[in-house]
């Protein structure tokens, strides 16, 4: 069978989406790789997202359409890899949109190479567009893809990524329900530590929204970011592979989550609000920074760990300078 006529499934979870929803599903409509199966999940939303999906549905036989009691963002994948039928599968944000040859340029990397899973290192995002001159393939084995990931070398996310559906069925794979963030996280590394192999490129093919004020993280809660913990630990339980290098790349991702919650509590100005969890993550973030010390990662992310542990009361300072100057900066990139 020809490249061209494999199925590939794109599964869409679709929540307060209707501003950007359309353009996303054109994006999709538009790919280079024309045999796609395009499945959107309406998981409740209250807004006309479901309505939006229905429209579509009438227009175009390669849309299938989900509508469901909410259940959160890995509800609605699931229920999506439970109708998937394509040969591959690959998930896309409805806040987000992609390149014409997203579908194509990754899977062509897992075909070509007899990978279970192809990912790509870079992506656009509302500030800016990562274009590069030149691709370059890389071949991984499970373990140096899971410390990769650990390191934040890969996408923690499940964009940017195809995977075989047979891969999937085969070890029984999906997202845990109760994760609401770090559910991507979690599912990548279940792949990634099971596959046969993973094709790496670098090609900028997926446009990341980084200005959706609805997002999961953009206002603080409690539950969000103890969720974020959990999923760390959760993560730990379920490794196959727990090789020494493995698992000192988790303490330093463990830190890394803890750190970003403590940063999360500063800026969202809810120190005083909840000043245990406070406490908790500003122990641990000034306690463990001697993971990121000793991690091989950019001089930048060294900096970030030594700042807070020394002088954490500055980052959100640091943090909403760097914003402004983002907004400032901004491209106009999601048309």
């Amino acid at each position: 069978m020809h490249k061209s006529e494999i199925l590939v499934s794109v599964i869409i979870p679709c929540y307060n989406v209707d501003k950007y929803l359309a353009n996303c599903i054109k994006s999709i409509q538009e790919q280079t790789h024309r045999k796609l199966e395009i499945i959107l999940v309406d998981d409740g939303s209250p807004d006309t997202s479901g309505t939006i999906a229905d429209e579509f549905l009438q227009k175009d036989s390669r849309i299938k359409v989900i509508h469901k009691k909410n259940g959160g963002v890995s509800s609605a994948r699931n229920a999506g890899l439970d109708i998937a039928t394509g040969e591959y599968v690959c998930f896309v944000d409805a806040d987000d949109w992609v390149e014409k040859d997203y579908v194509e340029y990754l899977l062509n990397l897992a075909i070509d190479n007899g990978a279970d899973m192809s990912i790509t290192r870079h992506f656009h995002n509302s500030f800016h567009r990562h274009d590069i001159e030149y691709d370059v393939l890389e071949i991984q084995t499970p373990e140096q893809a899971t410390i990769d990931l650990l390191y934040y070398k890969h996408m923690i996310g499940v964009y940017c990524k195809m995977i075989s559906r047979r891969f999937i069925e085969n070890n029984h794979l999906r997202f845990m329900e109760d994760i609401t963030i770090g559910e991507g996280f979690n599912f990548t590394v279940d792949c990634f530590q099971r596959l046969n192999k993973l094709a790496v490129g670098l090609k900028s093919v997926y446009f990341y929204r980084r200005d959706n004020e609805k997002s999961a993280m953009t206002a603080f809660h409690p539950y969000k970011t103890e969720n974020a913990i959990l999923a760390m630990h959760r993560m730990n339980k379920r490794f196959i592979l727990r090789t020494a290098s493995v698992m000192k790349a988790w303490e330093f991702a463990t830190w890394h989550t803890y750190s970003d919650m403590y940063i999360f509590i500063m800026r969202g100005k809810a120190i005083n609000k909840f000043p245990e969890l406070y406490s908790k993550y500003r122990k641990y973030t000034r306690r463990k920074a001697y993971y990121a010390f000793s991690a091989p990662i950019c001089l930048r992310e060294k900096i970030r760990a030594f700042i807070l542990m020394f002088t954490p009361a500055i980052y959100p300072w640091l943090m909403n300078k760097r914003q402004n100057k983002l907004e400032g900066k901004k491209q106009n990139i999601f048309t």
